[in-house]
């Protein structure tokens, strides 16, 4: 690592709006980001999602895979906005607490591309 740079934070608005950039993605355009939690219990999902529903998120519990030996339900938030760093800076530290408070796990994130026109794989 470049002794000048320090390294950024994987789930930082700083980030994601990097990555987004880096794929090409137009920042002026709404996406959909989303945010991987896991829980050792479909209760303890069910509550994570209560609690950002209430703080304005979307969410959607999952039980764990059939034949994973993980056996941790999957709570997805997600929240269509232009994304913005102090926004997902927010949503981030939002998630780390959550995972914390109900003993999980906060995973990372994913977000869809918004292409311009004319670019390979824009939407028509």
């Amino acid at each position: 690592m470049n002794k000048d740079k320090q390294a950024i934070n994987p789930h930082s608005g700083q980030f994601i709006l990097e990555q987004l950039r880096r794929f090409g993605s137009d920042l002026n355009r709404k996406h959909v980001v989303s945010f991987w939690l896991y829980f050792l219990s479909e209760d303890l999902a069910q509550q994570a999602a209560r609690r950002a529903e209430s703080a304005g998120l979307k969410s959607e519990v999952s039980p764990p895979l059939k034949d994973s030996p993980d056996s941790k339900w999957l709570c997805l938030l997600y929240c269509p906005h232009v994304p913005d760093e102090s926004l997902l800076d927010g949503i981030s530290g939002f998630c780390a607490k959550l995972a914390s408070e109900f003993n999980g796990e906060f995973d990372g994130w994913e977000s869809s591309l918004e292409l311009e026109e004319g670019q390979p794989g824009a939407r028509e």
